[in-house]
């Protein structure tokens, strides 16, 4: 050490700051790569954690997409099980309307259903063929009403009365002189199934249909709310006033006659008018 010394003392003051250059250029070089290798760890091994810590919220992210996934195939599932529940429904309707009254009396009953399935049912099978848009809505309606019957009884009751298997009926049903007695009944109340506030409205309606009110017949006609067969409504109250007539010109040897018709065709309109008068509030 001490001869180094001594021979940089002997070098010219030019030739040792030349010789201190250099040294600092080389000892800065060969520092270079150190510091290189060591930033290089440091960003590895920063990109390396940034990567690992993701991967962990990805994996929360899939869990939650799938739970998401599973949450919105379980809504589609109900989605199209209440639409062919629908579906089901209006087709009741349909095979319902086209049995007769009593037979649709006797499928209401052992299936529980509400008045409100009678009244619908009794309006549609009014509607003449050529309301077509007026049955759709109507049968959609129906449906709805449908919808909280039990779906094994309405259909064994359906089929049951589609084939006439009275002992199937009998079985769902009850005992069929017990339903015979009861629609026999039920045939002298025409607003058997109608609320006291609607058949008030039908009285009003039948009084002013019978003695031609203009107001009123317009108001019954101009109910747009139910598509209703206007053509058999004229029909009923044509039926009414002709056998009033005959009533009031008959013989005393005819009067239980004429009145029996009178009571038929005044119970036929009383039966349209209460039903239009209920439907027309949905």
């Amino acid at each position: 050490m001490a001869r180094l010394i001594r021979s940089l003392r002997q070098w010219p003051p030019l030739q040792l700051q030349q010789k201190y250059h250099c040294c600092s250029r080389i000892l800065t070089e060969s520092t270079k790569p150190l510091s290189h290798c060591f930033s290089f760890a440091i960003s590895t091994s920063s990109r390396g954690n940034a990567h690992h810590r993701p991967r962990g919220i990805r994996l929360s992210n899939v869990q939650e997409s799938e739970t998401g996934d599973d949450s919105e195939s379980d809504v589609r599932k109900s989605r199209n099980q209440k639409k062919r529940e629908a579906r089901i429904a209006v087709r009741w309707g349909m095979e319902l309307a086209s049995f007769s009254t009593p037979q649709i009396k006797r499928i209401l009953r052992a299936a529980s259903l509400e008045r409100d399935v009678l009244d619908a049912l009794m309006l549609v099978k009014r509607l003449g063929p050529d309301v077509r848009e007026g049955k759709r809505r109507q049968f959609n309606y129906i449906g709805k009403l449908l919808r909280e019957a039990e779906p094994e009884l309405m259909e064994a009751l359906i089929q049951a009365t589609k084939v006439g298997d009275q002992k199937t009926l009998q079985a769902l049903a009850g005992s069929m002189t017990q339903i015979v007695e009861e629609e026999e009944d039920d045939d002298d109340d025409p607003f058997e199934f109608t609320s006291q506030e609607f058949v008030n409205i039908a009285n009003r309606w039948f009084d002013g249909l019978i003695s031609k009110d203009i107001e009123i017949t317009n108001e019954v006609f101009s109910v747009s709310t139910v598509d209703f067969d206007r053509q058999e409504l004229r029909k009923l109250v044509r039926r009414v006033q002709t056998s009033q007539e005959q009533n009031w010109n008959s013989s005393e040897e005819d009067r239980a006659k004429t009145d029996a018709a009178v009571k038929s065709a005044e119970k036929s309109l009383t039966r349209f008018l209460g039903t239009l008068a209920n439907t027309r509030a949905f």
